[in-house]
């Protein structure tokens, strides 16, 4: 039987939608369409409220004056997010050690201001973290990651409780999605099992062994279709309590000048030795058309059992090793190239997806009340949530991180009026996601005053 595309084994397969669940039977269509009318979630945005059309417009220049935006290069960050692939190409996966170096013991963390606090083997990125609560990993478990190598490979992951399964869920409707439209998969119903045969030797991809969509060249144009897979990307590493396994995202393209209407899959298979062989764990979509010289991206999530394919020296399960990436897997194309259509990539070499804010909730709370931040890209343990208020930088208090959602504590501020603020969430590596408005009201405890703004 055929795992589908949440990772579920079952005779048929369900579209996923933006954070894995079923969706029924997909048609080719991108998530932002199927936002369920029934979800609480902001009205449909003004032109200057879009984190798009105020990057284009120049209004968040506010944002990057701070002393963290100024580190991490905020403002370069969104002038480049117009294409994406930002943090591989501003180079944040080099900022961080390997995890290797840390992965068998504890990591240092400044128990003054984490107090009580034990992470174990390798929990914070030894990069950019914020204020965690000394109460982080009261609902958390320990668990294997299996996303960058540069990332711990153990980590506190939180249990399916209500922020976790909100932030999960939400989906993003096409008005409000910060993202690049390239970046936004399409949902696509699940396809049939690979039937093993002998792959060519895969052209390398672009620029780095996960590839780029980011400025790759076309070949020669051919009258027939040439499809090429051009990246895959980390999205999260799914829910041992939900059976879910990890999500990654797939670009590819078709080179020719003939469009494609002949419905073709793009499949994922797991392996432990780098061989390409039947009875591997799989999961895959159908894709129903592709445009000449269209890009598009595809989600697909494997089953919960890669997670414990391998075994380490002391005989505890670990990961798969190697991801096979296959596009037109069962070869319905006459394709004139065929050793563009795949790659076997290690799994550690695989990036992950550029941060992206797409929701709060609430999106108005009282100084020193709690939010949750629904998204992606954000890794796997606590990075730094940054409230920016009154011109300055603030941190925000972390109560709970993964892949998909974010929940903390703002902090408490000495106020007799509403504020308008903004949170950005930056993963461990420097990455950022886009600002999120907010609205802090009040409340009765009095905090640190704040200064005024600083002269434009």
């Amino acid at each position: 039987m055929l795992p589908d595309v949440a990772g579920r084994t079952g005779t048929t397969g369900h579209s996923i939608g933006q954070h894995g669940h079923d969706l029924g039977p997909g048609v080719g269509r991108r998530v932002d369409d199927l936002l369920d009318p029934g979800r609480p979630h902001r009205p449909r945005p003004q032109p200057e409220d879009r984190f798009q059309d105020r990057a284009r417009a120049g209004h968040l220049g506010h944002l990057s004056k701070g002393e963290t935006a100024q580190r991490i290069h905020l403002d370069e960050q969104y002038r480049l997010h117009q294409q994406g692939d930002v943090a591989r190409r501003m180079g944040f996966h080099k900022h961080l050690p390997d995890a290797s170096l840390i992965s068998g013991g504890s990591v240092m963390v400044d128990r003054h201001r984490h107090p009580g606090l034990h992470y174990g083997p390798a929990q914070v990125h030894v990069g950019y973290h914020g204020h965690i609560s000394p109460r982080y990993t009261d609902q958390c478990f320990r668990h294997h990651y299996h996303g960058p190598g540069y990332f711990p490979s153990t980590v506190w992951y939180p249990h399916w409780h209500p922020w976790v399964a909100w932030s999960w869920h939400y989906r993003c409707p096409l008005t409000w999605d910060p993202r690049p439209l390239w970046c936004r998969p399409i949902v696509y119903a699940s396809c049939v099992d690979w039937v093993p045969y002998a792959v060519p030797t895969w052209e390398p991809l672009p620029s780095v062994s996960c590839g780029t969509w980011i400025e790759v060249e076309r070949p020669p144009l051919v009258d027939r279709s040439d499809l090429q897979l051009l990246a895959v990307r980390f999205v999260d590493a799914g829910h041992p309590e939900e059976q879910l396994g990890p999500r990654y995202r797939v670009w590819f393209r078709n080179n020719g000048q003939t469009a494609i209407v002949t419905p073709l899959d793009v499949t994922l298979l797991a392996s432990n030795d780098g061989r390409l062989v039947s009875g591997l764990p799989q999961a895959g979509v159908r894709v129903t058309s592709v445009e000449a010289g269209d890009t598009q991206a595809v989600d697909i999530r494997l089953p919960l059992e890669v997670g414990t394919m391998g075994r380490d020296g002391q005989g505890q399960t670990t990961p798969f090793q190697t991801l096979h990436v296959l596009v037109d897997a069962n070869r319905v194309i006459d394709d004139p190239n065929r050793a563009n259509n795949g790659s076997a990539i290690p799994r550690d070499q695989i990036l992950p997806v550029d941060p992206a804010t797409f929701e709060s909730q609430p999106d108005r709370q009282a100084a020193g009340g709690e939010v949750i931040l629904a998204g992606e890209g954000y890794g796997p343990g606590p990075g730094k949530v940054m409230l920016v208020v009154a011109g300055q930088e603030l941190d925000a208090e972390i109560l709970g991180w993964y892949d998909l959602g974010v929940r903390v504590r703002l902090p408490v501020l000495g106020m007799n009026a509403p504020l308008a603020a903004e949170l950005i969430v930056i993963r461990g590596d420097g990455a950022a996601a886009n600002p999120i408005r907010i609205t802090i009201d009040p409340q009765q405890a009095t905090g640190p005053e704040l200064l005024p703004p600083p002269p434009q």
